[in-house]
């Protein structure tokens, strides 16, 4: 059962990674934490993981679909990975009902902002 879950979980998160740039957070931490009852802390660290592949893959296609902004590329790729250790230190001193909190809170502010421009944006004639 849980290898079916775990497979579906990972195909849904690629889908949504490929179709939104989602995947990692968003899907696969509140799945892993809902339908495998894996902790937070576990969760995000196994996203991360799965994120590695995830985004090499999604990233070819990408390329070959002329759809990166390069010159982004870098400078985010070399400040995530100062940022990611620091953020991983952070989570591991939080309690799990903390980083949890914290973890929707921000999934519910960057909802509302997605919201908030989407709105804003002309409508299509």
């Amino acid at each position: 059962m849980s290898w079916l879950v775990t497979g579906l979980i990972g195909l849904f998160a690629g889908v949504m990674g490929g179709l939104l740039g989602v995947g990692g957070g968003v899907v696969m931490v509140p799945a892993f934490i809902g339908l495998l009852d894996v902790s937070a802390h576990r969760a995000t660290a196994t996203s991360m993981a799965v994120i590695f592949f995830m985004a090499f893959t999604t990233s070819i296609q990408n390329h070959r679909l002329d759809k990166i902004e390069w010159w982004v590329v870098l400078p985010v790729a070399l400040l995530s990975m100062v940022g990611g250790p620091i953020g991983t230190t952070l989570a591991s001193r939080l309690p799990e009902k903390t980083l949890r909190m914290v973890f929707a809170g921000f999934l519910l502010l960057m909802a509302l902002d997605m919201f908030q421009r989407a709105y804003r944006l002309p409508s299509a004639s």
